[in-house]
C-alpha cells in the first residue's frame, strides 16, 4: 500500500514538472495532455436539518365517545342529626298605600225636577267573605207632556255576596227594581181633550241567584253552576214567575285545543189580560276550538228544545252549527268569519225592558234565528288605531216589531214576522291616546226582507255612534257621546175599526239626535262634582211613536268616598 502511494506521489511529481516545461513552451491552439488526481479519502457531508422542518406526526383518529361506568360503594357514617334554630329577625316592611274607600255616595238635582241618588258600599280587605251593597235612584217629576202627566222614576236596590273556600268560591245576589212611567203618548188626531189625565204603570222585578265557580281558571278544568229566580209584575194584569239553571264546563288538554259544554234550562209562566202559558226552554252548546298561531278555529253545536205553540210547527227539538274562524296576517290586517244559528229567549220581561210602554200582549214566541253567516276584517295600528268591518246575513222566524194598539193608542202591542231577512253592514273605528283620549265609534246599516209585516216597524235603517272620552289633567275627565239613529217607521192608527186592512198608514219618525256632555272634577281624594247634559241639540227625538223625549237635560252634583 505504501508503494502504490509512493508510485502516485512521484508519478504527480513528474507530471508537474512536466507541465511546467511544456507550458513554458506551449504554443497558442496546440492541444496537450492532462491528468487528474481521484482522492478516494475525502468525506463528503451536510449540515443537520432543524426539528422545524419536520411533519407532524399523524395521531390516531377517536373512535366515538362511549359510556363509562364506574362502582359506587355506599358508605354508612353514624353522624349525629343537624339541629337548625330559628331566629326571629325584625323588620318593618311598609305596604304600598292604596285608595280604597268602602263607601260611595253621589247626589245630584237638575231640571225637569230630577233628583239623583247613588250609595254603594262593599268590604274592601281582603277575607274569605265579600259583600257589597248598592242603591240608585232617578226620578223626573216633569215630563216633555203635559208636565207632572210625563213623569217617570227609576229605583234599584241591590246585594251581592261571595265566600272563598280553597278552590271555588259561593255567591249569591238579590236585586229588586222598580219603574214607574206614564202612558202620555197619546194620539192628537184621534183624541183630544184638554182634561185627559195618562195613567200610570209600574212596573216591580225582584231577582236571585245563587251559584258556585272555579276560582283557578288556568287549570285543564274549570266549572260554573248558577240558580235564578225572578218574579215580575206591573200595575195591571201581567205577572211572570221564572226559575233558570246555567251552567258550563271548560276543559284544555293542550295549550293549543280547549272545549267547553253549556247547558240553560228556563221555565216560565206569563199570565196577561189574554193568556196564561207555562214556557219551556232547554240549551246545550257544546264547541271546541283550536289555535295555531294567529289562527283560531272554533266548532260546536246549539240543541235547543221550546214549547212555544206556533202553527205548523214541525218539531220543538231543533239543532244548529256553530263554526268561526279568524287569522291575523299581520297587526295591521286580519279576518274572521261565523256561520251559526241559535233560537233567542224571550220573555215579557225582556220585551218591557226594550219599550217600556208595552201593553197587553196576545202571544209571547222566541225568535228563531235559522242561520247567520257574518265576516269581516279588523287590525290596528302602533297599538293606537283599531279597525273592524264586517256584512251580517241573518235569517228569522219570529221576528219581533212593536206596533201602536189599534184600540188604545199610548199602548204598544208585539206583531211577528213568520219569515225575515236582515242584511247589516256595520264598521268600527277605536283611537287611544294614553289615558288622555280615547274614542270609539260605530256605523250599522240594516235593510229588512220582510214577509208577514208591511213595514220594519220601529227598528232603525241606520245607526251611528260616536264615543269620546278625554282627560286633559288627573283630576278632570270628560266625556262627550254623540248617537244618531234613522229610518224608523211607525204603523199608523187607522180612523175605522173594519176588521184588520192589508196595509196601514205608515208614519215616518224624524232622525234621531242626541248630544251627550259629562264633566268629573277630583277635588281631593275624597270629594269630586259632575255635571251631566243630554239632549243638548235640544232635538224633538221620538223613539216611539207619539213619545217625545225630554229636551236639553241638565243635572249637577257632587260624590264623597268614606
Amino acid at each position: 500500500m505504501k508503494k502504490l502511494a509512493i508510485s502516485f506521489l512521484l508519478t504527480g511529481a513528474v507530471c508537474w514538472i512536466s507541465g511546467e516545461a511544456v507550458a513554458q513552451t506551449k504554443t497558442k491552439g496546440e492541444v496537450t495532455d492532462q491528468e487528474f488526481v481521484i482522492r478516494k479519502d475525502r468525506v463528503l457531508s451536510v449540515p443537520t436539518q432543524p426539528r422545524i422542518y419536520e411533519k407532524l406526526p399523524v395521531l390516531p383518529q377517536p373512535k366515538g365517545l362511549s359510556d363509562f361506568n364506574y362502582p359506587i360503594t355506599p358508605i354508612d357514617l353514624s353522624l349525629p342529626r343537624l339541629t337548625l334554630e330559628a331566629t326571629p329577625l325584625e323588620k318593618k316592611y311598609a305596604p304600598p298605600r292604596l285608595d280604597l274607600y268602602p263607601g260611595f255616595v253621589r247626589a245630584g238635582y237638575g231640571n225637569f225636577a230630577s233628583p239623583l241618588l247613588e250609595m254603594r258600599y262593599m268590604a274592601t280587605k281582603v277575607a274569605d267573605f265579600n259583600y257589597a251593597l248598592q242603591l240608585n235612584h232617578q226620578s223626573f217629576g216633569k215630563g216633555p207632556v203635559m208636565g207632572e202627566q210625563s213623569a217617570d222614576s227609576h229605583t234599584n236596590f241591590g246585594a251581592d255576596a261571595s265566600y272563598f273556600a280553597g278552590l271555588f268560591e259561593v255567591y249569591g245576589g238579590l236585586k229588586w227594581n222598580q219603574d214607574k212611567y206614564s202612558f202620555y203618548g197619546v194620539n192628537p188626531s184621534v183624541f183630544e181633550d184638554p182634561a185627559f189625565e195618562t195613567s200610570d204603570n209600574v212596573l216591580n222585578a225582584i231577582q236571585f241567584r245563587a251559584g258556585v265557580r272555579e276560582i283557578e281558571k288556568t287549570g285543564p278544568f274549570t266549572y260554573e253552576a248558577e240558580l235564578s229566580f225572578r218574579n215580575f209584575k206591573d200595575s195591571y194584569m201581567v205577572t211572570e214567575n221564572e226559575i233558570g239553571i246555567q251552567g258550563t264546563v271548560k276543559f284544555r288538554p293542550s295549550d293549543d285545543w280547549t272545549g267547553k259544554v253549556g247547558m240553560s234550562y228556563f221555565t216560565t209562566n206569563p199570565e196577561d189580560l189574554n193568556y196564561s202559558e207555562n214556557r219551556n226552554y232547554f240549551a246545550i252548546r257544546p264547541e271546541v276550538s283550536y289555535k295555531y298561531d294567529a289562527f283560531r278555529f272554533s266548532a260546536g253545536l246549539n240543541v235547543v228544545s221550546e214549547n212555544d205553540s206556533i202553527a205548523d210547527k214541525s218539531s220543538d227539538f231543533r239543532i244548529f252549527p256553530v263554526l268561526k274562524a279568524s287569522y291575523q296576517f299581520a297587526e295591521e290586517f286580519g279576518f274572521y268569519g261565523e256561520f251559526s244559528g241559535d233560537v233567542k229567549r224571550n220573555t215579557y220581561f225582556s220585551f218591557v225592558k226594550e219599550n217600556s210602554f208595552l201593553g197587553p200582549s196576545e202571544q209571547l214566541l222566541n225568535t228563531v234565528n235559522n242561520y247567520k253567516i257574518q265576516g269581516g276584517i279588523e287590525g290596528q295600528f302602533q297599538e293606537s288605531f283599531h279597525y273592524k268591518a264586517g256584512i251580517d246575513v241573518s235569517r228569522y222566524n219570529q221576528l219581533y216589531f212593536f206596533v201602536n194598539s189599534a184600540l188604545d193608542s199610548p199602548r204598544f202591542e208585539i206583531v211577528y214576522d213568520d219569515k225575515s231577512t236582515v242584511f247589516n253592514i256595520n264598521a268600527e273605528l277605536g283611537f287611544r291616546i294614553s289615558e288622555m283620549y280615547t274614542l270609539g265609534s260605530r256605523l250599522d246599516l240594516y235593510q229588512y226582507d220582510l214577509n208577514a209585516q208591511q213595514e220594519a216597524w220601529h227598528r232603525p235603517t241606520w245607526e251611528v255612534r260616536v264615543n269620546n272620552q278625554i282627560k286633559p289633567v288627573e283630576q278632570l275627565l270628560i266625556q262627550a257621546n254623540v248617537n244618531f239613529m234613522g229610518g224608523l217607521k211607525a204603523r199608523g192608527i187607522l180612523d175605522s175599526d173594519f176588521g184588520i186592512p192589508d196595509s196601514f198608514p205608515v208614519v215616518n219618525l224624524k232622525t234621531i239626535a242626541d248630544l251627550q256632555l259629562k264633566a268629573d272634577y277630583k277635588i281631593t281624594d275624597r270629594i269630586s262634582v259632575f255635571a251631566e247634559g243630554n239632549n243638548l241639540l235640544n232635538g224633538k227625538n221620538t223613539r216611539w211613536l207619539n213619545y217625545p223625549v225630554r229636551g236639553i237635560q241638565l243635572i249637577g252634583g257632587a260624590s264623597f268616598k268614606f
